[in-house]
């Protein structure tokens, strides 16, 4: 007797786990729409909000009707924008005659935009209703691997430099070929390396029965940065950097590599709108 229920319970048991193996597996393919947001005491004052967008594959896999767990990949192409109305300072300097001098700067608006793209990894688990249209929830972290460099473009406004000479107390507005004077309107380029990403996500909507096989997924999402995107690299320089060559006198520096930033993080969240529509084997 006890034998007998012994194997109706593990008989039970593995028509449970082979009925639901049958419909254990779900794949997806999304996309998603990303607006960008920077707060914080610690972020960058010159951050800005942008946009951008992800596509991706999704694999998850149901313990049973109302609970899975989630991975796949995707890839997200955004940018981080910098920007602020005005920008000056000034650095101590050495000229190509072994003066030393103030070197001085100021601009009007500046922006920069630097590329980012990822491919990222998720590991969520993920509750549903039951029923025809269900409502979900789903969260977990997500791991970015940076594609490569990423690229970053400058606008400056009306820069003007100078040098100040203490010794003879003069301001130097010229000549241009030395580092001073009006400079004007300047884009430049560059390449900075990201550092790659931890994130926590939450994913809330619903869930559309379309057939048997299918189903569509219509939901908002949120995403928090978990830690610091800034190249690995020491921030050393300045906006605007003076260098005792003729041929090239200034270097026009990246806002994440600028020491007044030093102590800042790059620490983005996200929300944004996505579909997913879903294959269940």
């Amino acid at each position: 007797m006890k034998n007998n229920s012994i194997n109706t319970f593990f008989s039970c048991l593995a028509a449970f786990l082979f009925v639901n193996a049958a419909q254990a597996q779900e794949w997806q393919i999304e996309g998603a729409g990303h607006l960008i947001q920077h707060q914080g005491d610690d972020s960058f004052p010159m951050a800005k909000h942008s946009e951008g967008f992800s596509v991706g594959l999704g694999y998850s896999h149901y313990l049973n009707n109302n609970w899975s767990i989630g991975t796949g990949i995707s890839y997200l192409k955004t940018e981080l924008v910098f920007a602020a109305p005005g920008i000056r300072g000034t650095s101590a300097e050495v000229d190509t005659e072994g003066d030393s001098f103030e070197f001085r700067y100021n601009t009007g608006y500046f922006e920069e935009s630097v590329q980012w793209q990822s491919f990222r990894v998720p590991l969520t688990v993920q509750f549903e209703t039951s029923g025809v249209v269900r409502w979900y929830l789903r969260t977990g972290v997500l791991y970015g691997l940076q594609v490569g460099n990423s690229k970053y473009r400058q606008e400056w406004n009306n820069l003007k430099t100078s040098g100040y000479y203490p010794e003879w107390d003069a301001e130097l507005n010229g000549p241009e070929f030395a580092g001073f004077g009006n400079i004007g309107d300047r884009r430049t380029e560059g390449t900075v390396k990201l550092r790659n990403t931890f994130s926590w996500v939450l994913e809330t909507g619903v869930k559309q029965t379309l057939n048997t096989s299918n189903d569509l997924y219509l939901g908002v999402f949120f995403e928090m940065g978990l830690n610091d995107m800034r190249p690995s690299t020491a921030a050393e320089a300045q906006p605007v950097e003076y260098i005792a060559d003729m041929d090239q006198p200034l270097t026009l520096n990246s806002v994440l590599n600028q020491s007044q930033y030093k102590d800042k993080t790059i620490s983005p969240f996200m929300f944004g709108f996505k579909i997913k529509y879903a294959f269940e084997f």
